[in-house]
């Protein structure tokens, strides 16, 4: 069965538990035409070891970087991996719904207009869930569900200053690896935001689907990478990008930018 997604899974200092917990929920997965890139960014601890029981399924393989190249560097080298016609990250703390896979292919391949799904899914958290994520999730709800254009969709979205991220993480979009090809890769000099700048290259070339069924879910918790860094600073810079100059001369993009953090922020 030849294989039609890429499924690429960057790790660094991955919890055992949750690692095989994603790989599982790959394993379940009702469409079976995946291959799945394990790729540890030189971590200290052994990863093989953690998930040596999955390595006798041919469509598993694993690798180990050198030397760390961070979260833009790991997530670039999967992605030079991927062969297949569509592309999809699965982060080492989340899971799947099993028709997942399904869902996202359906979409693409029935219509060949659309460069990338982006589907809904829950949070869960190991502590209490951050407000902002209610804001996410609230947000992410008024969004209409099915094929968006991609030039109007980013539009109103810079109108509300990129914020929050409702077009969600990369283990809840699959893209085409030709629209990969047009925007290039992810910027590496950024910590947090390297999705929403993608995001925004990819809706200047392409339609995308709303998916609101929920995929699975996204772990928020005290050492993943959501939590660690920061994101304000690199949003402003995303923004500025896509605006092709600086926020700072747009006032009122500006005002807009800060009630909406103020109220994810605020939400309950």
């Amino acid at each position: 069965m030849e294989p039609i997604v890429s499924i690429l899974m960057p790790t660094y200092e991955p919890n055992p538990h949750f690692l095989r917990e994603a790989i599982q929920s790959v394993l379940a997965q009702t469409e079976a035409r995946w291959t799945l890139l394990i790729n540890d960014d030189a971590s200290s601890m052994d990863v093989r070891s953690m998930i040596q029981e999955f390595l006798s399924d041919p469509r598993i393989t694993f690798c180990r970087n050198p030397l760390r190249l961070g979260i833009g560097g790991n997530w670039n080298a999967c992605l030079q991996e991927a062969t297949t016609p569509f592309v999809q990250f699965l982060f080492q703390d989340d899971v799947w719904n099993k028709d997942y896979l399904k869902t996202s292919l359906e979409r693409l391949e029935s219509d060949p207009s659309l460069g990338f799904v982006s589907t809904t899914h829950a949070y869960q958290s190991d502590k209490a869930l951050p407000r902002s994520y209610h804001f996410v999730e609230r947000e992410r709800a008024l969004l209409p569900s099915g094929k968006q254009t991609g030039k109007a969709f980013l539009k109103k979205w810079l109108q509300q200053g990129l914020y929050p991220n409702i077009l969600g993480e990369p283990s809840f979009v699959m893209f085409r690896k030709t629209l990969i090809n047009q925007t290039g890769a992810f910027d590496e000099s950024l910590k947090q935001c390297l999705d929403l700048d993608m995001w925004v290259r990819m809706l200047e070339r392409s339609d995308v689907f709303i998916e609101q069924t929920s995929g699975g879910s996204f772990r928020v918790h005290l050492h993943s990478a959501s939590v660690k860094n920061g994101s304000s600073t690199e949003r402003l810079q995303v923004l500025s990008k896509a605006l092709g100059h600086s926020i700072l001369f747009h006032p009122i993009l500006m005002t807009r930018l800060l009630i909406r953090w103020i109220q994810g922020k605020l939400i309950s």
